[in-house]
């Protein structure tokens, strides 16, 4: 379970950053020299396209997952690693 869960959160985080690098910012129409603040007052606002709507569906997978895989390490983890170290038996201290 926890190995699958890892195997969808690694391609999850892959397909989402993929996907924010390729969407055009906000203010990328507007240059330093360019369009006013006034021209960007009555534009018309970007239409909420597939792509954003993957990239919100792909945010969501990407908190289940993590979520998931939070609490079943957890469970997972409770055992130690010195659990499973053999410590020699302690000897004498020499005399003089």
């Amino acid at each position: 379970m926890y190995t699958l869960t890892l195997i969808i959160h690694l391609i999850v985080c892959l397909l989402l950053i993929l996907l924010v690098l390729l969407q055009s910012g906000k203010g990328s129409a507007a240059g330093i020299f360019g369009a006013s603040g006034a021209d960007n007052l009555f534009a018309s606002p970007t239409a909420f396209n597939a792509v954003n709507k993957f990239t919100a569906i792909l945010a969501a997978v990407l908190m289940a997952t993590s979520i998931i895989m939070t609490m079943t390490y957890h469970h997972r983890a409770s055992s130690s690693v010195m659990d499973k170290v053999n410590l020699p038996a302690p000897t004498a201290p020499a005399g003089k």
